[in-house]
Parts: C-alpha cells; sequence; structure tokens
C-alpha cells in the first residue's frame, strides 16, 4: 500500500515484506525484520486504518 501524505511525503507498506518512508531528507527503506515489534504493530494499524477509510469513501469516487 502507497500513502501519499502530502507532496513532500509517502509512505509505502507491505506487510512482513518491507516499508519505506519517503520525505524530504529522501527515502529510508527497512525490512519488515529490521522493525521493531511495536513499529510492525503501528504500521499494520497504520494500514488497516487507511483501508477503511478508503472503503468509507470509495463509494464517492465513482
Amino acid at each position: 500500500m502507497m500513502i501519499k501524505m502530502n507532496a513532500k511525503e509517502s509512505v509505502e507498506i507491505v506487510e512482513d515484506v518491507f516499508v519505506n518512508v519517503i520525505n524530504e531528507k529522501g527515502g529510508k527503506y527497512q525490512s519488515w525484520d529490521e522493525l521493531s515489534e511495536s513499529q510492525q504493530e503501528c504500521f499494520t494499524q497504520m494500514k488497516k486504518e487507511f483501508q477503511e477509510t478508503y472503503a468509507k469513501y470509495k463509494t464517492c469516487m465513482d
């Protein structure tokens, strides 16, 4: 899942594989195994909440 926060920031989450945070400072790619358990939970929850929000508003995009 690629989440574009604004023109300068985005987060790419491929659960159980990697996270890539891209901002003005560059990209920060981290393997899922390199993340702490709390970071894994944070990114998993972020992905879930964005999916729920997307599903809620998807019908207005058609």
